[in-house]
């Protein structure tokens, strides 16, 4: 997840911000929303493993949501909501990652 979430904002600052990279360059945004299925799955696999462990270690983060997003991906992917890829990359993300370097820790 960590991962992922690392090379979307290097993508993002390649890029020239997230405005740049999502609304204006393809390549950019269709290898963040592969990496955002990539994060989606994280919690989808730790859920099987015991429905705790995730709200448990961060229950601030919303897990049902970013589950969800990956979903929302693989069926909206000819019709996909920018403005949502943008509120994950520019509100959420950054959170994420901090609740997952704290988890491995």
């Amino acid at each position: 997840m960590v991962a992922a979430i690392d090379l979307i904002l290097e993508w993002i600052d390649q890029a020239g911000g997230t405005d740049m990279a999502v609304l204006r360059d393809p390549l950019v945004r269709s290898a963040i929303e592969r990496q955002m299925l990539v994060i989606s799955e994280a919690p989808i696999r730790l859920d099987k493993l015991d429905p705790a462990v995730a709200p448990g270690f961060a229950p601030d983060i919303d897990w049902p949501g970013i589950r969800g997003i990956g979903n929302f991906i693989r069926h909206k992917y000819d019709n996909i909501d920018v403005s949502i890829l943008l509120d994950v990359i520019s509100n959420r993300l950054a959170s994420l990652r901090a609740a997952a370097i704290r988890a491995i820790m």
